[in-house]
């Protein structure tokens, strides 16, 4: 009755397109334009592999403190002020990386970078979660991350003609110009949605669902483990495929058909898991992202890395949206705080991710043995997630579990 009284309330389109631009400026902007900027760095800077893993891992090391720094203020501080804070230190950053010339200065702003993602990503989740639920489809969350695809493919398109011209600094630069445009936008469609606080406690209660603790525990474990294994690839990406016969000049392009992948992935995924529960589609994208792994270690032609460009955009940033609407619908009131910890334990593992990945790679002269890592840690990931979906005993328990899966 309440999901059929949802499904007729009004479509929250300001929300969602606040939202994706919000995925846009957190993620797409900042986080993966190192990605592309990347190869010109190692070229024209001549930094190493092994620092250039720990730079990404400088960043996810900011982005796991501003996820703890946040879930510890979102109950004092409202979730409005923390979005424009982050956006404005993204934007400061991304023109800070303009002026280093050093490891060290590189990497305090890699890691502010990451403060800036988290800062941005939770507090939307915080300001559009209960939107999204409200209206009874929590995998809206998962629309949101078109907009980290949009940015991959704009800043994919972008950097490398840029870099033709005026080099590494003049990549940052178009990234930080597309942070203060992305910003100003984000902060007019998300501002209505947090001017009030709410009033009075919720009604709703604290993990409604039998079991639901138990599937929140394995659905976090996966959501790590996915954590740690995305960002070697998510990282190395351009550099790795440049080595690649055949594919000198063009790497670029498969990191593009990745973020060209992550928009319709993200509407298509969303809808399917809506029928099917979000779980067995997240356990399914697990196996589609270690395939994709598999491919780039034994097919290493331009048609084996266009099928692994094509898996894994269709799959990596679709996991985290169904994982987060299904924690949110599992955690009842207490929503705000599962998401917060699940993105804590996510950062930990991607900052273990890119610098472990590097250092093998730089240990071995490939990146085939951090890439067989990514590939078992994947493959673990989708055993646990089937566990989240395991019914526990007892008639009545089973019957709200089973109706709960295929909402």
């Amino acid at each position: 009755m309440n999901q059929q009284a949802g499904s007729r309330k009004k479509f929250p389109v300001r929300a969602v397109a606040g939202g994706v631009m919000a995925m846009f400026l957190a993620f797409g902007v900042g986080r993966f334009a190192y990605t592309p900027i990347l190869p010109l760095m190692q070229d024209q800077v001549g930094l190493p592999v092994d620092l250039a893993g720990y730079l990404a891992s400088m960043m996810y090391l900011g982005y796991l403190t501003g996820s703890v720094a946040v879930t510890k203020t979102l109950s004092r501080v409202r979730a409005l002020t923390i979005l424009r804070c982050g956006l404005i230190v993204l934007v400061l950053a991304c023109g800070a990386m303009t002026a280093g010339d050093s490891f060290g200065s590189w990497a305090l702003v890699m890691f502010w970078i990451g403060v800036s993602s988290a800062m941005i990503f939770l507090a939307t989740l915080a300001l559009l979660l209960g939107v999204f639920l409200d209206y009874g489809a929590g995998w809206l969350t998962a629309l949101l991350y078109t907009g980290i695809g949009s940015g991959i493919v704009l800043i994919g398109l972008a950097v490398p003609e840029i870099g033709k011209i005026s080099g590494w600094r003049g990549g940052w630069t178009f990234v930080a110009l597309s942070a203060l445009a992305g910003g100003m936008v984000c902060h007019l469609l998300l501002q209505p949605y947090g001017r009030h606080r709410p009033k009075g406690p919720s009604e709703e209660a604290a993990w409604p669902l039998p079991g639901a603790k138990r599937s929140a525990v394995f659905l976090v474990a996966a959501y790590v483990l996915h954590g740690f294994a995305y960002t070697i690839g998510g990282t190395f990406m351009v550099s790795m495929l440049a080595k690649f016969p055949g594919l000198q000049g063009q790497a670029h392009l498969a990191w593009i058909l990745v973020g060209a992948m992550v928009i319709p992935s993200c509407i298509f995924w969303p809808i399917v898991s809506s029928r099917l529960g979000e779980v067995r589609i997240v356990t399914l994208l697990l196996v589609l992202l270690a395939l994709s792994n598999l491919i780039v270690l034994f097919w290493r032609s331009p048609t084996g890395v266009l099928l692994a460009a094509t898996l894994f955009g269709t799959s990596f940033l679709t996991i985290p949206g169904l994982v987060l609407g299904r924690l949110g619908k599992l955690a009842g009131s207490e929503k705000v705080e599962i998401t917060g910890l699940a993105t804590i334990l996510f950062g930990i593992a991607m900052v273990i991710g890119p610098s472990t990945g590097g250092y093998i790679a730089k240990l071995t002269g490939s990146f085939d043995c951090s890439l067989a890592l990514a590939v078992v840690a994947l493959l673990l990931a989708a055993v646990i997630s089937t566990r989240a979906n395991r019914r526990p005993r007892g008639g009545l328990a089973e019957a709200v579990i089973a109706c709960d899966a295929t909402t």
